[in-house]
């Protein structure tokens, strides 16, 4: 049975600014940054370790079109190391990475294809002079590639796997720009075996076989709403049997999201105690990376309500956690946001006959979304008239939630027990 092992990986954002991240704990800027490098490092020995018959990268290895020389000579070491062990690379760019961004006096490694981004080729994978597979591909010429790339491809061959390599939108991904989009059954059409695919940001596999058609997701998250692991996907595929798809994780900087219940607090030091037992059971989880980026969100009825909401408390609290975590292994990073409310009865006031229980049920019963999408109208001049809209995603179904919840806790505060500052 012949069998073609292959690292499929994607979105590698090498030399991410971490913008937002790094100016919290400004001494730890550097090792944000080194983490998508070392993520790719890690693919690397991955592919070392396991003597795969090639690498397969599909788009946006670097961050933006302004990427230093620095990041494509460390892009361009790892792709050495493979070419030192006659692994091949196969890569495309992506809309991160268009093809009229990158360097071209420079030289890469033998045994590294890169995709024009005029048409769809294709390049064979050989072993022992056996052709093992063919890899179809084609980059993104410019930043927006608004055309269904997918409607290039045919397959043209007599022998060996095809594998596409795109970056694309496949089926319309939330969250994601609508980028070389296409439909599942466009990528089915094509009597493929596999598609590699980049520019979505998390695992998937939209298909298990025939074809197999797979995100592999980015090698390390970049911001607070990438949580979970980040890896690549080992693949092989066998000659009449099923695919084999192992999710390999690559981050060295976790991404963990948590609610950190305080009701019982009494005092900002209580506060202060809850978040350090949180984020200490989150780096348990975590010994295996050598950062750990914890957005705690802190919730309950609690006495000290009034003083959360005090504007800059959130990241004064959050300052003194980094400071308590200074020299931890792993390295901790906090960001601290409030959903709490005051020690009201929240269920005595919803029972009442006036307006502080037609608010409160306003905001809990919403079958028909109707208040979601007045607030979705709400920000619309937001994200689609500002001119910094592109460094915005549209809120979702979860961030409305809590914006209503906030504004409803906001409202009570200065509805109820007005008395008891």
């Amino acid at each position: 049975m012949t069998a073609f092992r292959f690292i499929h990986c994607s979105d590698l954002h090498i030399d991410s600014p971490f913008k937002g991240l790094a100016s919290q704990v400004p001494s730890l800027t550097e090792r944000l940054r080194e983490s998508t490098f070392q993520a790719f490092h890690k693919i690397v020995q991955l592919a070392l370790e396991e003597k795969v018959d090639a690498v397969l990268i599909a788009g946006d290895i670097f961050d933006g079109a302004d990427r230093s020389l620095q990041a494509q000579l460390k892009f361009r070491r790892g792709l050495q190391e493979l070419s030192q062990a006659d692994i091949p690379s196969f890569i495309v760019h992506g809309n991160h990475d268009p093809s009229n961004s990158w360097s071209h006096t420079l030289d890469w490694p033998e045994g590294t294809t890169i995709f024009p981004g005029n048409k769809v080729e294709r390049f064979p994978v050989t072993r022992e002079g056996e052709t093992l597979a063919w890899i179809y591909g084609i980059s993104y010429p410019q930043k927006e590639v608004n055309e269904n790339l997918a409607l290039k491809f045919n397959k043209d061959q007599a022998q060996g796997f095809a594998v596409g390599l795109l970056h694309a939108n496949v089926g319309q991904q939330p969250g994601h720009d609508n980028y070389a989009p296409c439909s599942l059954q466009d990528l089915i059409s094509k009597d493929f075996d596999y598609w590699a695919l980049g520019h979505v940001h998390e695992f998937k596999v939209l298909r298990e076989d025939n074809p197999c058609i797979v995100y592999s997701g980015n090698t390390q998250a970049r911001h607070l709403k990438e949580t979970g692991p980040k890896g690549c996907c080992l693949v092989t595929l066998n000659s009449g049997a099923p695919a084999s798809i192992r999710f390999v994780p690559t981050d060295v900087v976790s991404y963990r999201f948590a609610k950190v219940d305080v009701s019982g607090a009494s005092s900002i030091n209580e506060v202060l105690r809850a978040i350090q037992s949180q984020i200490e059971e989150l780096a348990k989880e975590s010994l295996t990376h050598e950062g750990l980026v914890a957005r705690l969100v802190l919730t309950g009825r609690t006495a000290t309500h009034n003083e959360l909401q005090n504007p800059g408390t959130p990241k004064t609290l959050a300052e003194e956690i980094n400071t308590f975590f200074e020299g931890h292994s792993p390295w901790v990073i906090a960001d601290l946001s409030t959903q709490t409310s005051g020690t009201y009865d929240i269920d005595s006031l919803r029972e009442g006959k006036d307006f502080v229980a037609d608010l409160i049920n306003l905001c809990e019963d919403d079958p028909n979304k109707q208040l979601e999408e007045k607030i979705q109208d709400a920000m619309k001049p937001v994200f689609e008239a500002w001119v910094g809209r592109k460094y915005l995603d549209t809120f979702s179904a979860e961030e409305v939630q809590a914006v209503t919840l906030k504004s409803r806790n906001l409202a009570l505060d200065q509805l109820v027990n007005r008395e008891n500052p």
